[in-house]
């Protein structure tokens, strides 16, 4: 797995206080390596996101403009990104249950350097196994469609050529391996061919 040094994640900061967004921006480039943004309102935050996507994002509460909560729970559902909020102390125990079945992580006030380097860290190998995951997810769904693409090609030499299933799926491979290409290009020429001579 790659370490922190390896790692590129780009992080959002959104916070309505100078103070604290300055703090963070100092924190996060020791942990992660990446573009590190900072916006200040939950409006210029969303903003931001219809244009491009972050790694994490960090919500420190309260925002001016709008619940960080509700901020919170709406990038959680309507982007990949991992979120943190940053939360007064006395609040916490409310923020967690609140966005606790969204998979928003919450720490509370006073941060210090190594509770959000360790936050920031967390969630970004978490970002990472998701991003592993979906392009998994996505190489799965192609082999799929291959093989959906193939299958149909083979019906249209059985249909078209009276091969059988075993002779149809042969001179598939063997064209491939001919000219050096999948069984997807083949069986996308032969679906070709099929619908020009209709």
């Amino acid at each position: 797995m790659a370490d922190a040094a390896d790692r590129t994640c780009d992080v959002l900061i959104v916070s309505s206080s100078d103070k604290m967004s300055n703090y963070i921006s100092k924190v996060i480039p020791d942990v992660v390596y990446g573009a590190v943004e900072v916006r200040s309102s939950a409006s210029m935050a969303r903003r931001e996101l219809v244009s491009r996507d972050y790694d994490v994002i960090m919500i420190n509460i309260p925002l001016a403009d709008e619940a960080a909560t509700d901020l919170a729970i709406d990038i959680s559902t309507s982007h990949s990104s991992a979120v943190i909020l940053v939360s007064p102390a006395d609040i916490c125990e409310d923020v967690k249950e609140r966005v606790a079945d969204h998979g928003i992580l919450v720490i509370p006030k006073p941060v210090n350097r190594a509770l959000v380097s360790r936050a920031v860290r967390f969630m970004c190998a978490i970002r990472d196994k998701y991003k592993k995951a979906e392009k998994k997810a996505q190489t799965l769904e192609e082999k799929m469609d291959e093989i959906r693409i193939v299958n149909r090609a083979k019906l249209i030499l059985i249909e078209t050529e009276h091969m059988s299933e075993d002779d149809a799926h042969r001179y598939i491979g063997k064209q491939a391996m001919d000219r050096g290409v999948s069984r997807g290009v083949i069986s996308r020429e032969i679906i070709s061919l099929q619908k020009a001579s209709d």
